[in-house]
């Protein structure tokens, strides 16, 4: 497991990247650091860099995650981009997980750019 959270105080965005294999367990304690830092910066924009990541997780495994996401700390205001390389089918699968919790705020991208861009957009 190997994670990273970051404010990026030039583009106003918690920055994280996870690498390796990405279980529920590594994920819940990423969720946990990211609310940390966002409200310790009063942030709401948050972008999680996994192209390095392999998701190890069951869909029943995410759903569970997704209902816990407020509690760890990850508020359902944030504006969160995920920058992917592949198995878009697993993270549709968490997104729509985190879309039926309230999490609405969440979009799936290959370009790391693109996803600094909506994450600035209204």
């Amino acid at each position: 497991m190997d994670f990273s959270v970051s404010y990026e105080e030039g583009l106003d965005v918690v920055s994280g990247k996870i690498e390796g294999d990405l279980t529920v367990e590594i994920a819940a304690e990423y969720f946990a650091k990211v609310g940390e830092v966002a409200s310790k910066r009063g942030c709401e924009r948050v972008l999680t860099d996994v192209r390095n990541a392999k998701l190890m997780a069951s869909e029943e495994a995410m759903l569970a995650l997704s209902q816990k996401l407020n509690a760890i700390g990850m508020e359902s205001n944030l504006r969160r981009a995920i920058v992917l390389h592949d198995d878009v089918k697993g993270y549709k699968i968490w997104e729509n997980c985190c879309f039926r919790q309230g999490h609405t705020r969440i979009k799936l991208f290959y370009d790391q750019l693109k996803a600094l861009d909506w994450l600035g957009s209204n």
